[in-house]
C-alpha cells in the first residue's frame, strides 16, 4: 500500500470517528477502533465499523463506566486500569491504527524481542526522535522504500504521536486530528504539553500497561466476542 492511499485511510477513518464524537447526539464511543473495524471500499475510502461495543455518551456526563472489553494492543491504558472509558479512550485507539500505517507492523507481537511486543511502546522512543529531529529511519516502513513526502510523515507522526498520549486529558480530540489529516499542515495539538514534555511517558500508566501486557499475550483480544475481522487495513500491508 503506497503513502497517499494511507493517508487517505487515515484522514477518512479519522472523519468517521469525529462524526460519532462531535455530531451525535447523544455522543457514541465506539470502544473498539482497530485496523480490522476500518472498512475500505474499491477506492479505498473508510468507514468505521463494527458498533457491537459502542456506547451512548450523553453531552452533561464526562465519562462512562463499564466492563473493560476491546482488543489488546489498543485499549487506552486509563480505561484498561479503571474502566472509565471516553471519546480519549476512542482517540488512543485511533493512534494505534496510526501507527499501524506509519510502521506497518501489528499492534502487538509477541515474535518480536521482549519489550517491544507492543507496537506503542515501542514506537514511543522513535516518535520522539521524529518529532525533534524528523529522523523517521526505523519507525516508518521501510516497504515504503522513502516514497513518501517528509512534510506529510511528519504531520501523521505528529498525530500519532498525540493520539496515544498516556494523559487522556492531554489527547486531541478527534476534529482537531482530523484537521491534520486532511491539511496536513501545523495545528496545534499541543493540548498544554510543553515542547519538550510530550508526556508520552508516565511510569504509573506504563507499569498498567505491562500488567495487562502479561495478561493478554498469547491471545490479543482483550475481552472481545466482535474482535474477528470483517474486513481490514492490515490485509493490504
Amino acid at each position: 500500500m503506497d503513502w497517499p492511499t494511507r493517508v487517505k485511510i487515515a484522514a477518512g477513518s479519522a472523519r468517521g470517528l469525529a462524526y460519532l464524537h462531535e455530531d451525535c447526539h447523544p455522543r457514541i464511543i465506539h470502544r473498539d477502533i482497530k485496523s480490522s473495524n476500518i472498512l475500505l471500499d474499491d477506492q479505498f475510502e473508510a468507514q468505521v465499523a463494527d458498533f457491537g461495543l459502542a456506547r451512548l455518551a450523553e453531552n452533561d456526563v464526562t465519562h462512562v463506566s463499564t466492563r473493560v472489553m476491546g482488543t489488546f494492543g489498543y485499549l487506552a491504558p486509563e480505561y484498561a486500569s479503571t474502566g472509565k472509558l471516553t471519546e480519549k479512550s476512542d482517540v488512543f485507539s485511533f493512534g494505534v491504527v496510526l501507527l499501524e500505517l506509519i510502521t506497518g507492523r501489528k499492534p502487538v507481537d509477541s515474535s518480536r524481542p521482549l519489550g517491544d511486543e507492543s507496537l506503542v511502546e515501542w514506537a514511543r522512543p522513535l516518535l520522539n526522535r521524529a518529532i525533534e529531529n524528523q529522523e523517521f529511519e526505523g519507525l516508518v516502513d521501510p516497504r515504503l522504500d522513502g516514497n513518501f513526502d517528509d512534510v506529510e510523515m511528519f504531520h501523521v507522526i505528529e498525530a500519532a504521536a498525540a493520539c496515544i498520549r498516556h494523559s487522556a486529558a492531554r489527547r486531541p480530540k478527534m476534529g482537531q486530528v482530523v484537521r491534520v489529516l486532511d491539511s496536513l499542515t501545523d495545528i496545534d495539538l499541543s493540548n498544554g504539553v510543553q515542547p519538550g514534555k510530550s508526556q508520552m511517558f508516565n511510569v504509573a500508566n506504563t507499569a498498567d500497561i505491562r500488567q495487562f501486557q502479561r495478561m493478554a499475550f498469547g491471545s490479543q483480544d482483550f475481552s472481545s466476542e466482535y474482535s474477528q475481522s470483517r474486513s481490514s487495513i492490515s490485509k493490504d500491508f
